[in-house]
């Protein structure tokens, strides 16, 4: 549920009452992971999605009973393939095969643990959230999940990661506008303050006006980064990539020409840069990009394929499951 802490947090410091719907266990095709939540606000609004429509009209009646009721329900939706199970056939059923188990429970203020672990989940802190799956405690939070033996649902939200956007021209504003939907924190570093305004980057967390290699010495830069250099500067966009590479971003793109990228590629070898396999130069997945919009969803999705280890090519004419959904549940 963390992707939805700050839409719960809003309604729940208005003293009223969510359920929210989670998935907590999934086999097979799935077109949503573990933890992805579904919630149901004060009258009757729904935000999130559990399965892209499949299951949502089952589990907004579940809610408003256990908005009701108070109690929480274990749902299951899916086909099992033994035909002589008297459960066999759970409805409705995941379109694309899988099976799924959702947690339906109602949350308040009081929930203190839980509350808490929403408020750090919005605020980018690593948090970690238990829930039991054992019939009498359904629902609870667990304290102590490492020495429980009963079955236990387990969150977890990591930082928050950051996109590193290096050069406040048109693109970046929209690659801006799509990291931040995708869940990043983004700075934008330019030179130029007449550029790096509030009013052209409304979702950037930080817009730092100076020199980009020196502002990104004092920028915290992990495996998570993604560092996207958009400027076209010769006088620093190699000196970024070398900085970025050396320190470990997990995603380094740089705009610019088949010709620009080789002139930085000569720079880079002079500088030593290690894992220059690692850069993303043409930046972005091939699309037929053209407008700023176009160009931010091509790079956003390359900033994704790596991140996931995809190939970021198309699903037609492929084979094997298309969703990848690990199994978390202990």
């Amino acid at each position: 549920m963390f992707e939805l802490a700050p839409r719960l947090l809003a309604v729940l410091d208005t003293g009223a009452t969510v359920v929210v719907a989670t998935a907590v266990s999934m086999t097979g095709s799935a077109p949503s992971g573990v933890g992805t939540s579904m919630a149901v606000l004060p009258g009757g609004q729904v935000v999130g999605t559990i399965s892209g429509g499949c299951v949502e009209g089952s589990l907004f009646l579940t809610a408003e009973q256990v908005l009701e009721t108070g109690g929480p329900v274990l749902e299951r939706f899916g086909f099992d393939d033994d035909p002589d199970d008297p459960d066999a056939v759970w409805a409705p059923a995941l379109r694309c095969g899988g099976r799924v188990e959702v947690l339906v429970h109602r949350v308040t203020a009081e929930d203190h643990l839980l509350v808490g672990a929403l408020r750090d989940a919005a605020a980018g802190l690593p948090t970690t959230l238990a829930l039991s799956l054992e019939p009498g405690t359904l629902g609870a939070v667990v304290t102590a999940p490492d020495g429980c033996r009963d079955r236990v649902f387990v969150e977890r939200s990591d930082h928050r990661p950051r996109c590193v956007v290096v050069g406040a021209v048109e693109t970046a504003v929209a690659v801006t506008n799509a990291a931040a939907v995708l869940g990043y924190a983004v700075t934008v570093v330019d030179p130029r303050p007449v550029f790096l305004t509030d009013e052209r980057f409304p979702a950037a967390d930080e817009r730092i006006v100076g020199w980009p290699t020196r502002v990104l010495e004092g920028v915290h830069v992990d495996g998570t980064t993604a560092v996207v250099v958009l400027s076209h500067d010769d006088r620093f966009d190699a000196a970024v990539i070398d900085q970025a590479l050396r320190r470990g971003a997990g995603y380094v793109g740089a705009m610019g020409s088949r010709a620009t990228h080789e002139r930085r590629l000569a720079e880079l070898h002079a500088l030593g840069t290690p894992d220059l396999d690692r850069l993303r130069s043409p930046i972005g997945l091939d699309i037929g990009a053209r407008t700023p919009a176009e160009t931010a969803l091509s790079i956003m999705a390359e900033v994704v394929a790596v991140r996931t280890g995809s190939s970021g090519g198309a699903l037609t004419g492929g084979s094997g499951p298309i969703h990848r959904v690990p199994v978390r549940v202990s």
